[in-house]
């Protein structure tokens, strides 16, 4: 054979190949029919041929043909399209396989003189070539990726769940058995997609959403022995510490929006401390001196399985691993998650301004809701009014922001919240302020710090008046809940456990009726609500 024939041959052949391996069609050039055609072909054709060739081969795997819908209105143009995907990824985001859309580039329909090219595209090929398109250089594509609430939160998961520990296995077992111990449908609704995307923000572990479950089981009322509050179990040192106030008006360890800022500014504290998030998660149950206290015993390069730490730490971080797998692939064990619509659901609430200290039942009226659905969704209200010093604002349903925001704009300012100024005369009583007033001794004693009942004449007195009787709150704020049988007034030298004993109580019973925990300072004065 000849070499320029053979040339041509094995030109042929790698035309072919490449056709056939990238699935496109390649321009089409003459063939050559004299010798000085064949001259022409030589060094011009075929260098030509092979350099498109060599582009093609290391460009097909990047490369996608429009899609029918999206093929310019040309006969000419009739091969079928390249079925292409990219993956997209994020940092901490995973989407599942069926997540994933494929983009498709979009083209004009070409014009009879001059081919639709984009800005990024040299000129060259004719319009009846079948132009591809770099998935990288295309514009941005119109078309959205919808990723449910489940798969994203199974996609932000980083830890490694530690399915070969003993302890791991057990808490999956167990809640396999008990799959509603996991936390009640309605608080995981209303609840978890809001904790899930302040996670997200700031791009900490998937697992940490379901923290507040393994602490409180999504219950803002939550109380426990050690005088911990709230979804996430903050107790009074460390809530004051990230500012959190815990008052007569408010406690806002069950503020499930300030209580998440709070829970999550301490857990990366404690992951900048440590460098590991299981350390964090044991400080943020033990404590973070006794955690650094235990890596010095075991050594710098000791992480959370090396050191000794109590059985209820363990525990809690082997149950956090153990809920994240039970999440990440319930069918793999057996369970059936307490979420069959969770998969679109949004967060359910959202924050308005209130523009000052309003009175709740005032609010509800403005609102158009009932009372209940105002302390429902505001949990750290302790009484019949937001806070005076504020946050001035108030959680309301997602589906009512913009009106909510109107309409309590526009409550006016006279009828926002009323106090009284009351002259103490000689021989008034502050039970009789109390019932002229229809309010309580101890709303009088709080509003105006006092720590007993004696009062003198000329003092001046500030009353909290109320939208509607006192007794219309008291059925839906948690701390004013129910009648108590009596109060006792703390004196000196008092504890929880002397009161409880004194009073033929479980001191759990006097605490959880209190809101108080076993190291709290008693004050003298302080009245306790005897429980029932």
């Amino acid at each position: 054979m000849e070499p320029l024939a053979a040339f041509n041959h094995v030109s042929d052949e790698i035309l072919t190949t490449a056709n056939v391996f990238c699935n496109r069609p390649l321009p089409v050039f003459p063939r050559p029919t004299g010798q000085a055609d064949v001259q022409t072909a030589t060094s011009t054709t075929r260098p030509f041929a092979l350099c498109v060739v060599l582009f093609g081969l290391s460009g097909c795997l990047i490369v996608e043909t429009p899609s029918e819908a999206d093929r310019p209105d040309d006969p000419a143009i009739d091969e079928p399209p390249v079925e292409a995907t990219r993956a997209d990824a994020t940092a901490d985001l995973v989407v599942p396989e069926a997540a994933v859309a494929t983009p498709t580039g979009t083209t004009s329909p070409a014009s009879p003189e001059v081919p639709s090219q984009s800005p990024n595209e040299a000129p060259g090929p004719s319009p009846t070539e079948s132009v591809p398109i770099d998935v990288l250089d295309s514009p941005a594509v119109d078309e959205t990726v919808t990723i449910g609430f489940l798969d994203r939160l199974r996609g932000s998961f980083r830890l490694d769940h530690s399915l070969h520990r003993k302890g791991v296995a057990k808490e999956i077992d167990w809640v396999a058995r008990r799959p509603e111990r996991l936390a009640r449908r309605d608080r995981l609704l209303e609840y978890l997609p809001y904790l899930c995307e302040k996670v997200w923000d700031r791009g900490m572990p998937g697992e940490i959403c379901l923290l507040p479950i393994v602490e409180s089981r999504l219950d803002p009322f939550a109380f426990s022995p050690g005088g911990a509050v709230g979804l996430w179990q903050f107790i009074p040192a460390t809530a004051k510490r990230f500012g959190l106030k815990i008052d007569w008006w408010v406690d806002e360890r069950r503020d499930v929006v300030l209580a998440t800022d709070a829970a999550l500014n301490y857990l990366e504290v404690l992951h900048d401390l440590f460098g590991d998030w299981l350390l964090a998660l044991a400080a943020y149950n033990w404590g973070e001196g006794r955690v650094s206290r235990a890596l010095r015993r075991s050594g710098p390069d000791a992480g959370f399985f090396d050191i000794k730490v109590p059985r209820e730490t363990a525990h809690y971080v082997d149950r956090l691993l153990a809920y994240s797998a039970l999440f990440a692939q319930p069918a793999s064990f057996g369970v059936e998650l307490p979420l069959t619509n969770l998969e679109t659901t949004s967060v359910a609430f959202a924050v308005v301004e209130t523009g000052g200290q309003v009175d709740l039942a005032r609010a509800a009226e403005a609102l158009g809701c009932d009372l209940d659905e105002i302390y429902r969704r505001n949990p750290a209200l302790n009484r019949w009014a937001t806070h005076p010093e504020g946050p001035h604002r108030l959680l309301v349903s997602a589906a009512s922001h913009t009106t909510a925001e109107r309409a309590l704009a526009q409550i006016p300012e006279d009828e926002r919240i009323a106090w009284v100024r009351h002259l103490v005369v000689s021989g008034e009583t502050l039970s009789e302020i109390a019932v002229a007033y229809r309010t309580s001794v101890a709303t009088l004693q709080q509003a105006n710090r006092l720590p007993g009942t004696l009062i003198r004449m000329g003092d001046y007195l500030l009353v909290p008046t109320t939208h509607r009787p006192l007794e219309d709150y008291a059925r839906y704020s948690r701390p004013l809940a129910g009648r108590p049988a009596g109060v006792y007034v703390v004196k000196a030298g008092d504890t929880i456990w002397d009161i409880a004993r004194l009073l033929g109580l479980k001191r759990q019973a006097l605490m959880n009726a209190n809101q108080i925990g076993p190291d709290d300072i008693l004050k003298i004065g302080q009245r306790l609500s005897i429980p029932n």
